[in-house]
């Protein structure tokens, strides 16, 4: 019994009463560490949760740390996983670091995302971000894949997708900016069929797991379980299985 955690009882100074006490709570702290589930902020109503969501799920459960999600706007999540009020953040796009220096970026991505611009009166094709600049654009607060390329244009925020559909159909905003997969699955119901998905891709881009710095041993965990299950395709079957349940429940 040298050591539990960082606390080397032998090489402690007090009495020995003092250090016994010490080297109890030290585990019995450890322990309740190591037996509190990892907290994951997630985007609440985003179509593109469910497949990354069960991807993390299994890379966690094959380095035996319980996880679980806690759903907020996409602006709270990111706020909440950088503060450390929550452990990690499901999935961002590359780079998010450079503005939320608290997280670290799982190096090995988890799942895609395609940025789609949805209209009512508008039909122009899409060749790049650029195409949306003479327009009234929506986006969702906290969505770093839209909010980074439309800085500079007439853009207004929504607090969540069910919003930003609200503004289109009030005409509030020309084009809404959306994950395909959450445009497709919002447009698919009557009371929203006039809202067209329109020509082209916005952009796609890989989405990452990011962990709060102070716990960098589940970036060091994670990334060779992650990088097994992308090359041998277990990424690939698991995200096609969760998009499969979700058009089913649909």
């Amino acid at each position: 019994m040298q050591m539990i955690g960082k606390f080397n009882f032998f090489s402690c100074r007090a009495g020995w009463q003092t250090c016994l006490i010490i080297l109890v709570l030290s585990f019995a702290f450890n322990s309740m560490a190591q037996g509190s589930p990892v907290v994951i902020a997630t985007v609440g109503n985003s179509a593109n949760v469910p497949a990354g969501r069960a991807v993390i799920r299994e890379a966690y459960s094959r380095i035996g740390v319980e996880i679980e999600f806690s759903s907020y706007t996409a602006e709270e999540a990111i706020a909440t996983s950088n503060s450390g009020v929550v452990t990690a953040e499901l999935q961002r796009i590359d780079g998010i670091s450079q503005d939320y220096e608290n997280l670290v970026q799982v190096p090995i991505p988890i799942n895609i995302i395609q940025g789609s611009g949805f209209s009512i009166k508008y039909r122009f094709p899409i060749t790049g971000w650029h195409s949306l600049r003479p327009y009234r654009i929506g986006i969702v607060r906290g969505i770093v894949f839209a909010e980074r390329p439309t800085r500079g244009m007439n853009v207004t925020f929504a607090n969540g997708y069910e919003e930003l559909i609200l503004m289109l159909k009030n005409d509030e905003v020309d084009v809404g900016v959306m994950p395909r997969i959450q445009g497709l699955a919002v447009t698919r119901s009557a009371e929203n069929a006039e809202i067209i998905e329109m020509d082209g891709i916005l952009e796609t881009l890989f989405l990452y797991h990011y962990v709060h710095n102070s716990r960098l041993d589940l970036v060091e965990s994670l990334t060779p379980v992650l990088k097994q299950m992308l090359l041998n395709g277990e990424t690939k079957r698991i995200h096609e299985q969760a998009i499969a349940t979700m058009k089913a429940i649909e």
